[in-house]
């Protein structure tokens, strides 16, 4: 009984300190919607927060807010009559402070889960389960089994969220777009401290 208690305790440890990986939820900024919108030089942008959290990401949402980096899901229409560079052209702006967004690996860096947090599960591994027959008892070591199957089931979840999570961020790359007179683009930027404030770009060449 003493045995159990403590494989208990040790079970109940490991799953309090890790949790379970998370499978990545798509964002998916073409299908948002965005009631935050922002006009200057002829650009149009729409942004929206805290979309990580909104899609189900619940730990690449805690991650970003211990990182102090802000997931951005936008919508950028281009009304000059020019084609407009992202990286060249723009400058981003958190209230009146220039941001800077980071490039997707970068962002997948700060915010992705930790592969090797789930190592504890191989505490499992000295997990047995006790069967009794009258004044006989045998202990089936069934950790065996389940410690490196759960760690490694998890470590494989962590690392398959994290290559969709840097996938969807490099299809919505935005920064090396070039947006024609007229068009609209989406795409998904992680920046640095802007606090929530809101988002605006200018073109750099204005004052």
């Amino acid at each position: 009984m003493k045995k159990i208690f403590i494989q208990t305790i040790i079970l109940l440890a490991v799953l309090f300190t890790t949790g379970c990986a998370s499978t990545y939820k798509a964002i998916n900024p073409r299908q948002l919607y965005y009631t935050a919108h922002s006009s200057k030089d002829s650009l149009l942008i729409s942004y929206k927060y805290n979309v990580l959290q909104e899609k189900g990401n619940k730990k690449l949402a805690k991650k970003e807010l211990r990182r102090g980096v802000q997931v951005i899901a936008i919508k950028l229409t281009n009304n000059t009559d020019r084609t407009i560079n992202v990286h060249d052209d723009l400058i981003f702006y958190a209230g009146d402070t220039p941001i800077y967004p980071m490039q997707p690996v970068d962002v997948k860096n700060k915010v992705r889960q930790s592969v090797f947090s789930y190592l504890p599960y191989l505490l499992l591994t000295f997990t047995s389960v006790i069967f009794s027959n009258g004044n006989s008892s045998v202990a089936v070591p069934v950790g065996i089994v389940i410690g490196p199957g759960v760690t490694a089931g998890n470590m494989a979840v962590a690392a398959t969220a994290n290559k969709r999570f840097l996938s969807e961020l490099n299809e919505y790359n935005i920064l090396d777009r070039n947006i024609r007179p007229g068009d609209t683009d989406f795409g998904i930027i992680g920046v640095q401290n802007s606090n929530f404030g809101p988002i605006s770009v200018r073109l750099k060449n204005e004052k």
